[in-house]
């Protein structure tokens, strides 16, 4: 696209090309976002310029994604042609609507957080196709689902599920990938326990309905547990994971049978439905599952995932400081953690199987 020798000014013409392409999705975004809503918070009524403004932390990650860039100068990882435009397209497709159905299933949190199962397509995309294609798939991705359930635009989170998927697409700039992932197997454990106990601390931060989110303390030691479990045991992790659905299937029985058949009841079905299956099969596959996850890539994707949603929605979250005023703990504990949570579990449970399944698909097709 661009014959530039110089290592520092090859990559300029590309960012700002990525700067210009993105303020054009944003504003798409809001059209679509006011389409669907007469209550779209979309860019127009944002604040565009200084510390909180979302110029500011858009500009931000372009340097930051502009010095990534100059590290790795001229890894094929960069390289954009046609077939990962169509990844691109595809990526941003698939997350853009499956997160626009979940959109439906919120999560205690100060702000619009639902579950987001379909966080695991961008961690694919950038894993398997490179840290561009990655990083379109989040960006333009959130900015669809976003904008289809009318919440508005938020270039922020934009940004952060960009980051989601751009990072794991970073793994293929290392020789030896191996030894990254102990080195940050380690480092995600001690930042989730960290975030453990800060959710604990102030009971009093709640959502919109009076919900206190410091119940969700038990998410990041849950993901601690089963990224520990994946990398030094993965043989029980079916088991593991199995145990856990099979409980969340009761559990939904049981809320069904105290509360009875209504909305909430239905959803609560629908889990219990879904949970029995999974545990099913988990125990019918458990040797393939457990050979897979022996897979050197399989860890490398999951550890590289997690970070991947520590980095990501952690940029979003905490720049709330500045663009929407919250204190830290509330942006931590009351943003980072039950959006990066689930997600984290998520890349933990969902991108292995997605992994796996693609490399088999590889290899009916001849290729490796």
């Amino acid at each position: 696209m661009f014959a530039i020798e110089n290592r520092y000014v090859r990559p300029v013409p590309y960012v700002i090309v990525g700067l210009i392409a993105a303020f054009v999705l944003l504003f798409m975004g809001e059209l679509i976002a006011n389409s669907r809503s007469g209550e779209a918070f979309g860019i127009t009524a944002q604040t565009a310029f200084g510390v909180g403004g979302w110029v500011t932390w858009l500009l931000i990650a372009a340097i930051g994604v502009y010095l990534l860039f100059v590290w790795g100068a001229g890894n094929v990882v960069w390289r954009v042609g046609s077939r990962e435009v169509v990844y691109m397209g595809l990526g941003a497709a698939l997350y853009g609507t499956l997160s626009w159905i979940f959109n439906a299933f919120p999560v205690p949190a100060v702000g619009n957080v639902s579950l987001r199962p379909t966080i695991i397509i961008p961690i694919f995309f950038g894993f398997a196709f490179g840290p561009v294609v990655g990083f379109f798939s989040g960006f333009v991705g959130n900015i669809l689902g976003d904008a289809l359930t009318g919440w508005g635009v938020f270039p922020n989170w934009d940004v952060g599920n960009g980051l989601v998927g751009f990072i794991p697409g970073l793994i293929w700039l290392f020789k030896e990938r191996s030894r990254s992932v102990d080195l940050l197997m380690w480092l995600t454990v001690i930042l989730l326990g960290i975030a453990a106990l800060i959710t604990r601390v102030d009971p009093e931060i709640t959502d919109f309905s009076g919900t206190s989110v410091s119940a969700l303390w038990w998410i990041p030691a849950v993901a601690i547990i089963l990224i520990l479990v994946i990398h030094y045991v993965p043989r029980l992790w079916p088991f593991f994971v199995g145990l856990m659905l099979a409980g969340l299937a009761v559990g939904a029985v049981v809320d069904l049978v105290n509360d009875g058949l209504n909305t909430g009841g239905m959803v609560l079905l629908v889990i219990a439905l879904i949970g029995g299956i999974l545990t099913w099969t988990l125990y019918r596959r458990r040797d393939a599952i457990s050979a897979a996850l022996s897979d050197e890539d399989t860890r490398v994707l999951v550890v590289w995932g997690v970070m991947a949603n520590i980095i990501g929605i952690g940029f979003a979250a905490l720049s709330d400081i500045w663009i929407a005023g919250l204190t830290p703990l509330v942006a931590f504990a009351g943003r980072f953690v039950p959006a990066a949570g689930p997600n984290i579990l998520f890349a933990i449970l969902l991108a292995p199987v997605l992994y796996d399944a693609w490399k088999q698909a590889r290899v009916r097709e001849g290729r490796q």
